[in-house]
């Protein structure tokens, strides 16, 4: 029973009014015996694409206008529709206007009054033929709630904004995978409009929506909705993950069945914790490589003060060297000149000797010159020799300097070439020199790129010498192509050798540091790699490698003309 209906009967009997009191309480009563009629009776309203065909007098009062007339002057029917609902019964008529009535039960709606106010209704929808055209009508019964029941709104609400308190998006589906309900949680997480899909929509609407705006991409509509619609049919809790195109966010979505056959979906927002756990990563990621950058810097030092120390030997040696061969080359000069002196005062006893004496004091005066020639030649030889050593051992940071190129290459060809000798003297290898003139000099770090190049004219002597003892055929030639080539802003140093060359797998590994490909004891593995680091890094060249086994092996070597200082520091974040 409802408010008036309970008014009415605590009304007192007419016969305890006077004739005029008793009027007019009889029309109070035929007043609101008409208000209790009307709010029993259907209104109907009649419209298409929007505009109002026909309203009923019933519904208009029932929504608090004068007369259907008011009602139809509107300009379509969304004006009674309050904003937050208008999309789902947009959606309800075109189902309608498609599939007929096919939902067995009243949906709960709301509309506007003619103050404004909000109005709940049972609405019932069907497609009818008006004007030859189809239309939806709609029949509208004011909702009476029962008096027993009288507290399960309330309840209802206060359920409702419990779970609108909810920190996750909350879905609930009955065993048919219609809505029940859903908290606004839910609509935020899906950027869907608040109201969008009412209680009784079928599920799959939520996922045609999700196909039509792209959150699926190029796939078939229908496919995809059934596949995805059986995924909310489990038979016990399940997990995933899915990210939500339109905003971005990543949700954690637990699908859970209920005793009574529906389902509870609730959504989860990680992206927060998806973008920390992607920082911490990407962090991890960072240290590991500075750790393994600090290591490599570690064993580089390590090398540069082996490298220094075995410098500082070298020197030493080299200084040992050179005094010795300034006394052999200074007495040779002497010896000549003495030797030239003792000629001139012995002169005027040629007359005394026989033809035979005098051919051979001729004979051994010109072998004691051709000797002394030979001992100065080879003292000056030596000095050059020990004068690359010098150069050489000088440690890594020395000067950069303007250098002639083409001199420099020559320097470290001859010192290596003698070093290699030194070692096996039954070794000899053909060096071709093609040296283009207009090389010049460039800026550089010359013992730097001095033991670059003893490092490999080195290497390209041993794999010609290896080839040439294996290989088994007495006219293979050991043979050195060095080319130097003026480029513009650029110069290059090629190192061709017919030795016994490398597979792909050794050249891909070539500048790994401690790879060798020589026997234990005959290799560190590091020339190779301090050579790059000099080149690429220090110098800012390029250094390639090419070779094909038991053929041939090339080192191309690119160097600009100028390059600004680099510090070590600087040269490791290169």
């Amino acid at each position: 029973m409802d408010d008036k209906t309970d008014l009415l009967r605590s009304l007192p009997p007419l016969s305890s009014y006077s004739p005029e009191e008793s009027v007019a309480h009889s029309l109070d009563r035929a007043r609101l015996y008409h208000d209790q009629l009307v709010a029993a009776m259907p209104g109907l309203i009649v419209h298409r694409e929007g505009a109002i065909l026909h309203c009923s007098g019933t519904l208009a009062r029932l929504l608090g206008y004068q007369s259907a007339e008011q009602v139809m002057a509107l300009p379509d029917v969304m004006a009674l529709v309050p904003e937050d609902a208008r999309l789902a019964e947009r959606n309800a008529y075109a189902r309608c206007l498609q599939e007929g009535p096919t939902q067995p039960l009243a949906r709960r709606i709301k509309r506007h009054r003619a103050d404004t106010s909000i109005q709940w209704f049972d609405q019932l929808l069907e497609p009818v033929d008006w004007g030859g055209a189809p239309a939806v009508m709609e029949m509208l019964t004011q909702m009476r709630p029962e008096a027993a029941n009288a507290e399960v709104p309330h309840q209802g609400q206060l359920l409702q904004a419990a779970i609108d308190a909810m920190p996750n998006g909350v879905l609930m589906l009955d065993r048919d995978l219609r809505l029940e309900g859903a908290n606004s949680e839910y609509f935020r997480l899906w950027d869907y409009p608040p109201g969008m899909f009412p209680p009784g929509t079928p599920v799959a609407e939520t996922l045609y929506y999700n196909h039509r705006r792209g959150d699926y991409g190029d796939v078939p509509c229908e496919e995809t909705v059934a596949e995805l619609c059986t995924r909310f049919l489990v038979k016990g809790v399940i997990n995933s993950e899915r990210q939500v195109p339109t905003n971005g966010r990543i949700l954690d979505i637990r699908t859970a069945p209920r005793a009574d056959g529906g389902y509870v979906i609730t959504q989860h927002d990680i992206t927060d914790r998806k973008r920390i756990e992607d920082e911490l990563r990407e962090a991890k990621e960072r240290a590991e490589a500075i750790l393994k950058e600090l290591r490599e810097t570690q064993q580089q030092l390590i090398v540069q003060e082996k490298m220094a120390s075995l410098g500082q030997l070298t020197a030493g040696i080299a200084h040992e060297l050179k005094n010795p061969l300034n006394f052999v080359n200074n007495f040779a000069e002497l010896s000549g000149e003495l030797l030239d002196e003792m000629l001139a005062l012995l002169e005027p006893l040629n007359d005394h000797l026989d033809d035979a004496t005098r051919g051979d004091v001729d004979d051994l005066v010109d072998s004691l010159q051709s000797n002394l020639r030979k001992i100065a030649d080879h003292g000056r030889r030596a000095d050059n020799i020990v004068k690359s050593m010098l150069a050489h051992s000088r440690g890594g940071g020395g000067e950069w300097q303007t250098t002639d190129l083409n001199a420099l290459v020559e320097e470290a060809l001859s010192l290596s070439y003698h070093a290699v000798r030194a070692q096996d003297r039954n070794f000899n290898a053909t060096l071709e020199r093609r040296f283009a003139a207009d090389v010049g000099e460039v800026k550089l770090v010359p013992q730097d790129m001095s033991r670059v190049l003893v490092n490999l004219f080195t290497n390209s002597f041993y794999a010609v010498r290896k080839r040439q003892l294996t290989c088994g055929n007495p006219d293979y030639e050991p043979t050195l192509r060095i080319t130097t080539e003026a480029r513009g802003s650029e110069v290059s140093i090629r190192i061709h050798d017919n030795g016994v060359g490398m597979p792909p797998a050794v050249v891909d590994k070539l500048f790994t540091p401690f790879f060798t490909t020589k026997p234990t004891g005959e290799g560190t593995g590091l020339g190779l790699s301090l050579s790059y680091d000099i080149v690429v890094h220090q110098h800012r060249g390029r250094f390639d490698v090419s070779s094909i086994e038991n053929e041939h092996a090339e080192f191309a070597i690119t160097l600009p003309r100028i390059v600004t200082a680099m510090s070590l520091g600087e040269r490791r974040k290169t």
